[in-house]
């Protein structure tokens, strides 16, 4: 009987001792580690919430056309290549006809309007990859471009400004293209976009952005635009072709274009 006494009051001791310990163990833990937030997820099912009862705005393609014989008497039979796109904003299917690029790979492009006017001339290059889309992103009937411009060793992503009547483009804003794809986010491969993620709030185009990100460009590339003091993040659909990494994207969030600059502006 006595044994069993001593054996109860041995037990009880090590429960008590237990639990002392176990208050003291949650006691050293420091109050900033139970209030660290997780890492902000950005997935597929939050932007496709975002967007309802918004209009989609998408990024439009540049369509390949045979020349047509008004081309080819205007411009006197010297065409590479035909785009149509309504570049103005009129509502009407302009033209870009490109010529065949000297020895030195420049030729020329020209920008003519759907009653055949010249509106703008600019070089191209054969060297190096091209990829243009069109979105009208501000209050002016004619739409904005993103551009992707680059080699093998790296490229540029802008958004360009049009100017019709003095034929000038001016570069609005270098920009980080970032795929979401189940649920995951990759590097924006001008050939893995399919579209830009961006609506219309009442009058006013928002794009899905971020300012609050570790990207580092490597140099090869725009990397220190003169009038940017950091590239924001731009968000796209499209499907990736290659691994880039893990991309700490922080604080997704609806701006318009306009914002972007204002916050982004050196």
């Amino acid at each position: 009987m006595k044994l069993k006494l001593l054996l109860s009051i041995i037990t009880i001791g090590l429960l008590i001792s237990c639990k002392d310990a176990l208050k003291q163990e949650k006691k050293s833990v420091k109050p900033d580690a139970v209030k660290l937030k997780p890492k902000e997820i950005i997935n597929e099912t939050e932007t496709a919430d975002s967007l309802k009862g918004y209009k989609i705005v998408d990024l439009i393609s540049p369509k390949k056309i045979p020349a047509t014989k008004e081309l080819i008497n205007y411009l006197g039979g010297k065409i590479e290549k035909t785009e149509t796109i309504d570049f103005n904003g009129d509502g009407i299917l302009d033209y870009i006809c490109q010529t065949k690029a000297d020895s030195l790979g420049i030729g020329n492009e020209y920008w003519i309007s759907s009653d055949y006017k010249t509106i703008k001339k600019t070089k191209c290059y054969s060297d190096g990859f091209y990829y243009r889309w069109f979105i009208n992103l501000d209050n002016d009937p004619e739409p904005e471009m993103f551009e992707v411009i680059g080699d093998e060793d790296g490229a540029d992503y802008i958004i360009t400004d049009q100017n019709l009547i003095t034929g000038k483009n001016t570069t609005l804003q270098y920009i980080n293209p970032i795929i979401i794809e189940n649920n995951k986010k990759y590097w924006g491969y001008a050939w893995d976009i399919k579209s830009i993620i961006a609506r219309t709030n009442g009058t006013v185009t928002e794009l899905f952005c971020s300012l609050n990100h570790t990207i580092i460009r490597d140099g090869n590339e725009e990397y220190d635009p003169k009038h940017q003091k950091q590239m924001p993040v731009l968000f796209f659909t499209g499907h990736h072709t290659q691994e880039s990494g893990d991309h700490d994207i922080q604080k997704a969030q609806w701006l318009t274009l306009e914002e972007i600059i204002k916050r982004t502006k050196r």
